[in-house]
């Protein structure tokens, strides 16, 4: 059964490797170091008999969030992990007085886009050439 829960310091190395596999600009294994300790920040992982296969991050400002990472290994996709991560994210987020969420999505990353909006998020704007390697547009979504 898949357990959602904070991420620790012991499981960064693992989301660190994760993370290195699905995107093209990765986060280093200090750059999760350095983020969990800060305190307006939430990282939960996704886990299955000890093997981490989705996570994602919130950074926190009053009563805003900014969803960062959210990433699940390609074999387990479709399978509604990225829902229950984010799901979690945002109860998790709303205990802290958290109300409006925003992230950004690759504009051709359809899969993303849709479970967003199953989540209550709509398109707020667009971020031009926000990513590289390929080069892409960003669309900012938000859930108020």
């Amino acid at each position: 059964m898949m357990e959602i829960a904070k991420m620790t310091r012991e499981e960064i190395p693992k989301v660190a490797e994760l993370e290195k596999s699905i995107f093209s600009m990765p986060w280093s294994e200090q750059g999760f170091y350095d983020t969990l300790n800060m305190k307006n920040v939430i990282f939960l992982t996704a886990k299955e008999d000890g093997q981490i296969w989705g996570y994602c991050g919130i950074y926190l400002a009053a009563d805003e969030g900014e969803i960062t990472n959210v990433a699940v290994a390609p074999e387990r996709r479709r399978q509604g992990i990225a829902g229950k991560l984010v799901q979690t994210l945002m109860e998790e987020a709303g205990a802290f007085g958290v109300r409006s969420f925003i992230l950004e999505v690759r504009a051709s990353n359809a899969g993303a886009i849709k479970l967003y909006q199953k989540l209550g998020f709509t398109p707020g704007g667009i971020r031009k050439n926000f990513y590289q390697n390929p080069k892409e547009d960003a669309i900012v979504m938000m859930n108020q």
